[in-house]
């Protein structure tokens, strides 16, 4: 028989031994292609300039993350063709034992190798197709273009690039599985399929210490974590020294996790000798014990991949929600009064050649006071605790703004004025980090005085409104609305014009015009653009989302492809004792039900473990996005929960039925001889 037939032959033979592997390689190649497609869809070239600029960053971000990733596929994927070189030991002896070269062998196995990688690759190229025109429609949707000017897209330099990067790691896999062959002996790859591990016994006394330490350790480093946060910094190795805890203390976890588990099952008899529990225990102990090392590296990479997408599309979401609100009008020009002087908004920018009557439909000026007493003494009795960006404001005074300024400001955004008495006040805050002080004060100052004139409530509900915009979304950490002789009677803070473009009006070009201005520092003068934030918005949504999802992608892929692999070379290990426990007359059911129990033991220990680490871990995340964007987050757990049941459930599914597979197969061929 040719080598080439020999090939197609094994291939077709052994296509179920291939399955971790090809679905590996499969999932990988279309994540690849897919997220390195994106840049190719025509839509993009009509964004404006802000989000072209982020899409630009986004585009090298991409290119760099992919370099990384595809050195980390590499070593997952000569990983899994480890455990198929393990499967087939015993097939190539018997070839050599025929008379076959170790080349021709070496040969054969590239080839099959070879023939898998390459319908992998074709394979999940027709899937990375598809799955680029779902992406390149999100992506549509986070950076606001319209979804009507999608294209179907077939990217050729993604093609390209998946298929250059897929080749060298192929080549890496046969040069390794050619190394592989030659140099083992005849002994060894006949006798492969008895190598089985052997319990060990030892004593309970140092791993119950062992995991006591480790519990000490990670509960330490949790604590570190939740004092200090989760950022380097240095003055303080508080991080540096939490980190270290946290590594060895589940290094330790793992590695004393299987003595500590045996022995808490052993003391329960009833459950411990119902059924093939004795076995099933003294299995998954075992497992433990061997691999407390993968399930350690596991664990972090899970940790990491929950709290990236869960941070991610919590950040993606509270921004798209922030968007709408943040943005009421086109453009807001603010004016510093005591550096300006109060003056029109309007005449200056038309002395800085940034005449606005052209692009404007409407336009207000509205004034912002100072009130005589601070936030501090609004917020009084009560225990305040201030994002850090909001901590100087306890000392600042209470913005306050004149009931017809703040009428027509709800005007241009076509809403109801809001109506006052000579001596009532509303209150207005739509801004999370101060928003339930701000209620609470409401409630607890029915009457106040301002300016020395007493003031009572005119409403028991804080109103949430945007009078204006900022860079930073809503903005208003709360302002006090009064009738207009007591705003009257108050220092002026800032002035602000407010401004509505025509429906044909550029704004690019207004943002032409208004950059030097912003820059200026010898003037007070700053700028809001709806647009700009709007792109702002989108695009920083898009960068959080997509590269979140990436790297919890792949990472993902990587854990559950380990545990998998890791299962299935000890259950082929192993197989002989799955025989035994049916001729001493275990049912099939039984057994079945115990590989179901061991499969998803394995695969839930370090995902438990890191789903504990990500609670943690997640908060002090979500605080330093809080800090830096000025925006209020929550985890959503809908998306990472869909996500690990496709991926790490289509592994642990394959896992499970693999391994069922060949305790049946060697079932049979034991009753066949």
């Amino acid at each position: 028989m040719t080598s080439c037939k020999l090939i197609i032959k094994n291939v077709r033979k052994n296509i179920r031994d291939y399955l971790i592997y090809f679905l590996t390689l499969m999932i990988s190649v279309s994540v690849f292609y897919a997220f390195n497609s994106i840049s190719d869809q025509p839509a993009f070239a009509e964004m404006g300039m802000t989000k072209t600029l982020l899409y630009d960053q986004f585009g090298i971000l991409l290119s760099t993350l992919t370099v990384l990733i595809a050195v980390v596929l590499a070593f997952l994927i000569i990983y899994a063709n480890q455990f198929l070189l393990k499967r087939r030991k015993k097939e190539l002896g018997l070839y050599m034992v025929l008379g076959m070269k170790k080349g021709r062998i070496s040969r054969i196995f590239a080839g099959e190798t070879f023939c898998v990688g390459v319908i992998a690759l074709v394979t999940g190229l027709c899937l990375g197709v598809a799955l680029s025109q779902g992406i390149s429609l999100v992506a549509l949707k986070l950076f606001a273009i319209e979804l009507s000017k999608f294209q179907l897209v077939f990217s050729m330099g993604a093609f390209q690039k998946t298929a250059l990067c897929f080749a060298v790691i192929f080549l890496l896999v046969m040069t390794f599985n050619v190394w592989s062959v030659s140099s083992v002996q005849l002994i060894d790859l006949l006798t492969a399929g008895r190598k089985n591990e052997t319990s060990q016994n030892r004593s309970c006394l140092l791993p119950v210490l062992l995991f006591l330490v480790s519990l000490a350790c990670i509960l330490s480093s949790g604590v570190m974590f939740y004092r200090n946060g989760i950022l380097p910094s240095r003055e303080n190795r508080s991080f540096q020294v939490a980190g270290i805890l946290l590594v060895a203390g589940t290094f330790i976890f793992f590695y004393s996790l299987s003595t500590v588990f045996v022995q808490i099952l052993r003391a329960n008899s009833n459950v411990y000798l119902r059924g093939l529990n004795t076995f099933l225990v003294r299995q998954i102990g075992s497992k433990i014990r061997t691999n407390y090392f993968i399930m350690t590296i596991v664990c972090g990479l899970l940790t990491v991949t929950i709290c990236a997408v869960s941070v991610g599309v919590g950040t993606a979401l509270a921004m798209n929600e922030l968007s709408g609100s943040a943005t009421p009008y086109d453009l807001n020009v603010l004016s510093n009064v005591s550096m300006d002087g109060d003056s029109s908004i309007l005449e200056y920018l038309a002395s800085k050649d940034a005449d606005l009557s052209g692009y404007a439909e409407n336009m207000e000026q509205i004034s912002i006071y100072e009130a005589d007493f601070t936030y501090g003494s609004l917020f009084e009795g009560q225990n305040v605790e201030l994002w850090p960006i909001d901590e100087g404001i306890s000392d600042s005074g209470v913005s306050v703004l004149a009931v017809s300024d703040f009428n027509r400001a709800l005007k241009m955004q076509g809403k109801e004025p809001v109506a006052l008495t000579e001596n009532q006040y509303l209150l207005n805050c739509n801004y999370k980090g101060t928003f339930q002080y701000v209620e609470k004060a409401l409630e607890s100052h029915a009457d106040l005085v301002l300016a020395g004139i007493p003031l009572q409530r005119a409403s028991d509900t804080v109103l949430e409104e945007t009078y204006f915009m900022t860079s930073v979304g809503n903005n208003d950490r709360g302002t006090l609305i009064v009738p207009d002789a007591v705003a009257h009677s108050l220092t002026k803070d800032v002035n602000v014009l407010l401004v509505q473009y025509r429906p044909d009006a550029d704004s690019d070009a207004v943002l032409q015009k208004m950059i030097p201005i912003g820059l200026d520092d010898t003037y007070g003068y700053r700028y809001a653009e709806k647009n700009m934030m709007y792109d702002m918005f989108y695009g920083l949504n898009a960068l959080i989302s997509f590269l979140c999802c990436y790297i919890g992608l792949i990472f993902l892929v990587i854990c559950a492809a380990l545990l998998a692999l890791k299962q299935l070379t000890e259950t082929t290990d192993n197989i002989y004792r799955y025989g035994l426990l049916q001729k001493l007359g275990a049912k099939k059911e039984q057994i079945n039900r115990t590989l179901l129990s061991q499969t998803a033991i394995f695969f839930a220990a370090p995902l438990a473990v890191a789903g504990i680490f990500s609670a943690v871990l997640m908060g002090k995340a979500m605080e330093i996005v809080e800090e830096f964007m000025n925006i209020h987050i929550s985890t959503n757990m809908v998306f990472t929960v869909v996500l690990f049941l496709v991926v790490y459930g289509s592994y642990f599914l394959a896992t499970y039925l693999s391994c069922k597979r060949m305790v049946v197969e060697h079932q049979n061929k034991r009753m066949e001889e």
